[in-house]
C-alpha cells in the first residue's frame, strides 16, 4: 500500500477491482484482491454445486424415510433445476445492473438459509418448496460467478483461475456425495442440507469483504416481461422432457403428454424471443448471439454438458445389467472419470493461458465425440479396464473443454454484459444436463420395451450403445460448432479495455 502511494494513485476499476496507476499511466490490477476474489467465487460454486448429486445420491433414503414413492421423489430435484434454470439469465442480467457480489452474496444467503429449513421439514410439500428456494440461490451464484473471476483476474491468468472454478463444481460432487452416503449410514438424511450452512456462512462473510463494483442501472431497466416468459418457457421445456404421465417411461408412449408440453415450450420460447427484439432494454442480448464466437461457444457447452451427463447416466447401466458387474466396479469408474475431469479442468487452464489457441478446445471436445461413438459402435464388448479408460477420457475432455470454452466465452464478452454471458453459459449447461438425460433414458427405455428377463442384459448392452451414439454424433456438432466460426474469421466482441490503459498481469 506504501508503495502504491508513493508510486502512484490507488483507484478502482469500473468492475470494482482495485488497480493501481502508476506514474505512466498503467494500469495494474492488485492480485490479492483477484484472487481473493476466485477463493471467494470458487467457495460459492462449491457450496450451491452441492444441491445436485450430494442430494440425487440419497433421494432414495428420502423417499423411504418420507413414505413417497419414485416419482414424487423426483421432484425433490426438479423443483430445485426449475428455478436454477429459469432464473439464471435474469439473474447474470441483475448483476450487470446492480453488481455481481451484491447479487452473488444475495444468492449465498438465500441458499444457506434454504438449506438449513430443508434440514428441518418433515414433509415433501416442505422440502419441495425449500428445493425451490435453493435453486433461486443457486442461480444467484451461478449467474454472476464467471462475470466476477472474469472481472477480478487478469486476462493472461484468467483460464487457470476459470479452471479452479471448474474444479470446485467437481470437487462438491465428489465430496458432497462421500458425505451424503455417509450420513444416511450413519446419522440422517436432514444432515445433507444441514452442512451447507456453515460454508455458506463463512462464503458470504468473505463476499461482503470484496469490492462491490459500480451500479449501472435501475430497476425500471430490468426486462420483466421477458424474464417471465423466459422462466415460464424454460419451465414447460424442462417439464416436457420429464416423464410425468402414465405407462412406459418413454416419448412414444407418452406422446398425449409430450407434444401439448413441447408446443407450449416452443410457442412461450418464440413469444419471448419476439419480446426480446421490441424491448428497449431485453434480457437477451441479441447483438452478442449474432457473433460467431460466442454463439458457437454457448452452443457447445450445452452440447458438452448434455453428451457427459448422458454418459455418466448410461455406463452404470451397462456396467451392473449388461454386463452383471457391482455397483463397486461402477464408482471406480466413475472416480476416474471425476478425477481426469478435476485434473485437466486446472491443467487446460494453465495451458490456455500460455498458449491462447481455439485449438485445445477443439481437441477437448474431439476427445468427448471420439469416446462416445467408440462406445456406441463397440462399448457393449469392450473390456472393463476399455471402459475405465474411456470414462477417463471423457472426463478429461469434459474439464478440459469447460475451462477452455468459458474461458475464451467469458475474455470475449464486453464487461457491461459478462453477467448476461456468465447466464448464459450457465443456463446452456443446465439445460444439456436435463435433456442428455431425458434422451439417453428414453432410447434406453426403447431398447428395454418388451424384451423377456433372460435378454435384458443384452437389451441393456443394446441400449447402451444406441444412446452413446447419438450422444456421439451430437457431441461431433459441438466440435464443429466450435470449429466454424474460427474458418469463417468472425469475431467476438472483445472487452474494452480500461480507459487510463492495459491491465498488467501480476
Amino acid at each position: 500500500m506504501k508503495r502504491a502511494l508513493r508510486d502512484g494513485t490507488m483507484m478502482r476499476s469500473a468492475e470494482g477491482a482495485r488497480v493501481i496507476q502508476d506514474a505512466a499511466g498503467r494500469v495494474e490490477a492488485r492480485p490479492t484482491t483477484g484472487w481473493a476474489t476466485l477463493g471467494t467465487v470458487s467457495l460459492g460454486y462449491l457450496l450451491v454445486s452441492w444441491g445436485m448429486a450430494p442430494i440425487s445420491a440419497i433421494l432414495p433414503t428420502i423417499s423411504d424415510d418420507l413414505g413417497i414413492d419414485v416419482s414424487a421423489a423426483g421432484w425433490v430435484m426438479n423443483s430445485y433445476f426449475l428455478l436454477l434454470v429459469g432464473t439464471l439469465l435474469i439473474a447474470g442480467r441483475v448483476g450487470d445492473l446492480f453488481g455481481h457480489r451484491r447479487v452473488f452474496a444475495c444468492g449465498i444467503v438465500v441458499f444457506g438459509l434454504a438449506s438449513g429449513v430443508a434440514g428441518l421439514t418433515a414433509s415433501l410439500e416442505a422440502l419441495i418448496v425449500t428445493r425451490a428456494i435453493q435453486g433461486l440461490g443457486a442461480s444467484m451464484v451461478f449467474g454472476t460467478s464467471l462475470a466476477l473471476v472474469a472481472e477480478a483476474v487478469p486476462n493472461a491468468r484468467r483460464g487457470l483461475a476459470i479452471g479452479i472454478l471448474t474444479m470446485s463444481s467437481g470437487l462438491a460432487s465428489l465430496a458432497g456425495v462421500v458425505f451424503s452416503a455417509y450420513a444416511v449410514e450413519h446419522l440422517t438424511w436432514h444432515w445433507a442440507f444441514f452442512v451447507p450452512v456453515p460454508l455458506a456462512a463463512v462464503a458470504l462473510l468473505i463476499a461482503w469483504r470484496l469490492p462491490v463494483g459500480q451500479r449501472t442501472g435501475s430497476v425500471a431497466q430490468i426486462d420483466w416481461q421477458g424474464g417471465i416468459l423466459l422462466f415460464a418457457g424454460l419451465t414447460a421445456l424442462m417439464l416436457s422432457l420429464a416423464h410425468f404421465h402414465e405407462g412406459e417411461q418413454s416419448f412414444e408412449q407418452g406422446a398425449h403428454y409430450h407434444l401439448p408440453m413441447h408446443v407450449l415450450a416452443a410457442g412461450l420460447l418464440a413469444l419471448f424471443a419476439w419480446v426480446e427484439t421490441r424491448v428497449p432494454q431485453p434480457l437477451l442480448q441479441l447483438g452478442m448471439l449474432r457473433e460467431g464466437r460466442f454463439a458457437s461457444g454457448v452452443l457447445a457447452n450445452g452440447i458438452a454438458h448434455m453428451s457427459m451427463l448422458a454418459s455418466s447416466f448410461l455406463l452404470p447401466f451397462l456396467l451392473e445389467r449388461g454386463h452383471g458387474l457391482v455397483p463397486s466396479d461402477t464408482a471406480r469408474l466413475m472416480l476416474a472419470m471425476q478425477a481426469c475431469m478435476l485434473v485437466c479442468s486446472l491443467g487446460a487452464g494453465w495451458l490456455y493461458d500460455r498458449a491462447r489457441t481455439p485449438v485445445l478446445g477443439w481437441l477437448t471436445m474431439g476427445s468427448i465425440a471420439g469416446g462416445l461413438v467408440t462406445l456406441g459402435l463397440v462399448g457393449a464388448s469392450l473390456p472393463y479396464a476399455a471402459l475405465v479408460g474411456i470414462a477417463a477420457l471423457l472426463g478429461a475432455g469434459l474439464g478440459g473443454f469447460t475451462t477452455v470454452n468459458n474461458t475464451a466465452v467469458m475474455s470475449g464478452a464486453p464487461a457491461g454484459k459478462r453477467g448476461f454471458a456468465s447466464g448464459m453459459v450457465e443456463t446452456t449447461r443446465q439445460l444439456g444436463h436435463s435433456v442428455g438425460v431425458s434422451m439417453s433414458s428414453s432410447i434406453m427405455a426403447g431398447a428395454l420395451a418388451g424384451v423377456a428377463v433372460a435378454d435384458l442384459p443384452l437389451a441393456y448392452a443394446l441400449g447402451f450403445e444406441q444412446a452413446a451414439l447419438v450422444m456421439g454424433l451430437m457431441a461431433t456438432v459441438g466440435l464443429v460448432a466450435t470449429v466454424l466460426p474460427h474458418l469463417s474469421g468472425r469475431r467476438a466482441p472483445a472487452a474494452r479495455p480500461a480507459p487510463t490503459g492495459r491491465t498488467v498481469a501480476t
